[in-house]
């Protein structure tokens, strides 16, 4: 038996969807999608998909603050991995693709902890039109089962820093100041931080 309940979002999950919406309203809404019946991480209630397209230069700049509030955060939020996507301009042609994710170095995913490391094209594909944050812990699986599908870790229970991340993003969404790099490994380039008004 799963030790959570069925279609419920771990309480991790749920205080990050809290705070980004509190200060985002883009987010509202359909602005973040959790829970979805398809024997995933999201049926289990450990991930959430921000719907925030790399494509677009305002809802980049959005989704490279969140990760940068994430990854420094992620000492009190206790998120396993995120994935998302950078687009790198080319001398002779279209910005290029650079897919990533980051791992927290928990959960099992692989990669340097708290760095960008390049994925599959497939998998980064599936990323360009949103940022993924998950508390999988791939231990954690429930065999063949596609109701629960993982139980959750005890980092999916974390709780108390909605406020921070709230205060964290708000400070960024109004005066969007200049955040430290994430560091780079692989092919997977760091894109700077959007400054000044706007």
């Amino acid at each position: 038996m799963a030790n959570h309940a069925k279609g419920v979002e771990c309480p991790a999950l749920a205080e990050m969807v809290r705070a980004l919406q509190a200060v985002l309203p883009e987010l509202r809404g359909a602005g973040i999608g959790t829970i979805r019946y398809d024997g995933s991480r999201h049926t289990a209630g450990l991930a959430a998909d921000i719907m925030l397209d790399s494509k677009d230069a305002k809802q980049k700049a959005m989704a490279d603050e969140i990760i940068a509030a994430l990854v420094d955060m992620q000492g009190q939020i206790r998120w396993h991995d995120i994935i998302y996507t950078d687009w790198i301009d080319t001398p002779t042609g279209p910005p290029q693709a650079s897919h990533f994710h980051i791992p927290s170095g928990a959960g099992g995913y692989g990669g340097t902890p708290l760095q960008k490391n390049p994925v599959e094209r497939s998998l980064g594909q599936q990323h360009e039109n949103h940022i993924h944050v998950d508390w999988v812990d791939f231990s954690m699986r429930i065999s063949n089962d596609k109701e629960y599908v993982y139980d959750w870790p005890p980092d999916a229970k974390v709780t108390g820093f909605g406020s921070a991340l709230t205060g964290r993003v708000m400070t960024q969404r109004t005066g969007w100041n200049p955040l430290p790099k994430l560091q780079n490994t692989g092919s997977s380039p760091v894109v700077a931080r959007k400054t000044g008004a706007g």
